[in-house]
C-alpha cells in the first residue's frame, strides 16, 4: 500500500491510499467499503489460484512422485504467498475502521491541493536528452544512409511525441493552478481508455479536459490536476506528468 502525498482526498484534504488498482482515504474512510470490497475479491481469486496450485502439485505428486517431491516446497510457498498476503491486506483495511474519522473538510481540502507544486523529473528529462543525442549520431554516422533511417526515424518519432508533451507539461507549470476536477466518463481510445474530466476555473467558467486511463480512478471520484492560469482549457491530471514530479509541499 502507497500513500501518495500528492493526491489528496476529496473529502478530508488527507493523502490518498492506493493499492492494486483501488484507492481509498485512511484518515476519514472515503472509498473505504469500495476497496474492501475489491480487496475481498482478490483475495477470493487468489484463493481460487492457491487451490489450482494445489491440485496440479497433488497431480504430480501422483503421476510422477519424485518430481512432485522436488516441486512441493516451491508448490507450498506460492500457495501460501497468494492466499495470506491479500488475505492480510484485506483484515489491515478492515480493522483500521475503528481509526477513521469520517469527517468532512472543504478547508482541508483546499489547503492540501493548495500544497501541490511541481519539481522537474531529471531522470525523464535526462532520457529525453539521450535519446536525441542517440538520434543525432544515428544520422551523423558513417555508413550506409539507407540501414540507418528506419531506426533513426522511429527514434526520431518518438522523440518528437515525448517533446510535445514535455512541452505542454512546460506551459502549464510555468502558470499552473491546482484544483480538483471530476471525472465524468471514460471513452474508449486507440490503445486504451481516455479519462473525460470538468473543474472550473479560477473564474468559474466550466473546462473539460482529456486524461490517460488514469487505471486507478474510476467515474464521478475527483482528480486533482494542474491548468495553465494564462489558458485555463489547457490541463494534465497530476498521475499523467512525465516530465515533472508533482509533489505536496511541506508547511
Amino acid at each position: 500500500m502507497k500513500t501518495r502525498q500528492e493526491i489528496p482526498c476529496q473529502v478530508c484534504g488527507q493523502p490518498r491510499t492506493f493499492h492494486v488498482g483501488m484507492q481509498w482515504c485512511s484518515s476519514c474512510g472515503w472509498n473505504r467499503q469500495a476497496a474492501l470490497s475489491g480487496l475481498r475479491m482478490r483475495s477470493r481469486i487468489m484463493t481460487g489460484a492457491a487451490a489450482f496450485i494445489l491440485i496440479a502439485e497433488a497431480f504430480l505428486l501422483w503421476s510422477i512422485p519424485p518430481a512432485g517431491l522436488i516441486y512441493l516446497p516451491l508448490a507450498l510457498l506460492i500457495m501460501a504467498a497468494v492466499v495470506i498476503i491479500p488475505y492480510r491486506e484485506y483484515r489491515n483495511l478492515q480493522l483500521t475502521a475503528g481509526q477513521t474519522s469520517n469527517s468532512s473538510s472543504p478547508e482541508a481540502v483546499i489547503a492540501g491541493i493548495q500544497k501541490l507544486q511541481p519539481r522537474p523529473r531529471i531522470s525523464a528529462l535526462f532520457l529525453l536528452a539521450l535519446a536525441s543525442a542517440t538520434d543525432i549520431g544515428l544520422f551523423l554516422a558513417p555508413g550506409s544512409l539507407a540501414a540507418r533511417i528506419p531506426p533513426a526515424a522511429m527514434m526520431l518519432f518518438l522523440i518528437v511525441f515525448f517533446y510535445r508533451q514535455f512541452l505542454r507539461e512546460q506551459r502549464i507549470v510555468a502558470s499552473y493552478v491546482p484544483t480538483f476536477a471530476k471525472i465524468v466518463r471514460f471513452e474508449k481510445g486507440r490503445r486504451q481508455r481516455v479519462a473525460i474530466y470538468e473543474y472550473k476555473s479560477s473564474f468559474e467558467v466550466p473546462m473539460t479536459g482529456r486524461g490517460s486511463s488514469l487505471k486507478e480512478f474510476s467515474a464521478g471520484m475527483a482528480v486533482p490536476i494542474l491548468y495553465n492560469s494564462a489558458k485555463p482549457a489547457e490541463s494534465l491530471p497530476v498521475p499523467d506528468f512525465l516530465f515533472y514530479k508533482i509533489q505536496a509541499r511541506l508547511p
